[in-house]
């Protein structure tokens, strides 16, 4: 294998196209043909995170290939969509990396939904397992009613009891009050977390996820993105963002609290999943990133199901 210096310019010139907002209504057409309830599924989830990488897309066999460029590699961000002829569409995805990959073992396609895997060939193909997704039943989360949200309620509860607040709807005025807020939040959890093993991988991730925060605070509207924020005292200390996969599940993207305040991170998910989503049955929080703090965090509420998620990596170079 010959090593190539990859480049976009390189990535473009073998038939992909940089995704743009502009692009966003023909992909939004391609997801609604599957109907996936995996909260990858949606434009607005993938295009802020190009903040950090480069995405592009092409179209085989009437299917949507996303793509994404990100140290020296690209790789599938999503398995083919909405098209035909799915196995053989994979094998021509594979192509396209390994003619632009240094490393074929690079390649690799991301949150693949299960149904997806039998139209993999499995002699060509292995498959690993990701962390799967979240789901809760949005009445549960919007009522917190049972003895098993009693303490989820006691936390709302006293948040609404002792703080002088105001739940909002985002708009671009509270931006740099918003990214005040993230600036923040980033210190508290450092100095919460202390010394801790996976302390510079955690910092990473929050230096991804700002970037990605932030054209979400800047392109709301574009990517029709739901939004909330919460003041105390007259001061940002809570944000949160989300949309509708489809028309019976709704998925929280983002929620950043000052957790300082308690019980601020309980009322601000139980009223904007009430106050936005209150027509949809179902609510997906996305992965916990293999953290267990989050972990917790998510299991705290109950979910209705996890859906599995998967990589699909080659056996061998397809040539």
């Amino acid at each position: 294998m010959i090593c190539i210096s990859t480049s976009p310019n390189l990535i473009l010139r073998n038939g992909l196209t940089k995704i743009d907002l502009q692009h966003k209504p023909s992909i939004e057409k391609y997801f609604k043909k599957e109907n996936i309830n995996i909260s990858d599924y949606t434009f607005a989830n993938n295009y802020i995170w190009f903040e950090n990488a480069d995405g592009f897309m092409a179209e085989i066999n009437d299917n949507l290939c996303m793509f994404i460029y990100n140290d020296e590699a690209l790789t599938l961000l999503l398995p083919p969509v909405g098209g035909h002829s799915k196995n053989e569409t994979l094998r021509e995805c594979f192509k396209i990396m390994n003619k632009i990959n240094a490393n074929p073992n690079d390649s690799k396609a991301d949150y693949v939904y299960a149904d997806f895997l039998n139209n993999v060939d499995f002699e060509a193909f292995e498959v690993e397992r990701q962390n799967p997704d979240y789901v809760y039943i949005s009445h549960d989360l919007t009522e917190l009613r049972g003895n098993k949200y009693k303490t989820k309620r006691n936390e709302n509860n006293y948040f609404i009891k002792n703080y002088n607040f105001q739940y909002s709807p985002y708009s671009f005025i509270y931006r740099d009050a918003a990214m005040d807020l993230l600036y923040r939040w980033a210190n508290l959890r450092l100095i919460s977390m202390g010394s801790v093993q996976n302390l510079e991988h955690f910092v990473e991730l929050m230096e991804l996820e700002r970037k990605a925060i932030t054209r979400a605070l800047d392109h709301h509207e574009e990517l029709g993105l739901k939004g909330a924020v919460i003041t105390i005292d007259g001061r940002i200390e809570g944000i949160t963002f989300g949309e509708k996969i489809n028309e019976t599940t709704a998925s929280v993207l983002i929620e950043k609290t000052n957790f300082q305040f308690f019980g601020i991170s309980q009322f601000l998910f139980k009223e904007f999943c009430r106050n936005e989503f209150s027509d949809c049955s179902y609510v997906n929080v996305g992965d916990d990133l293999g953290f267990e703090n989050l972990r917790k965090v998510k299991m705290s509420y109950h979910p209705y199901e996890y859906i599995p998620k998967y990589t699909i990596r080659q056996k061998q170079v397809i040539l």
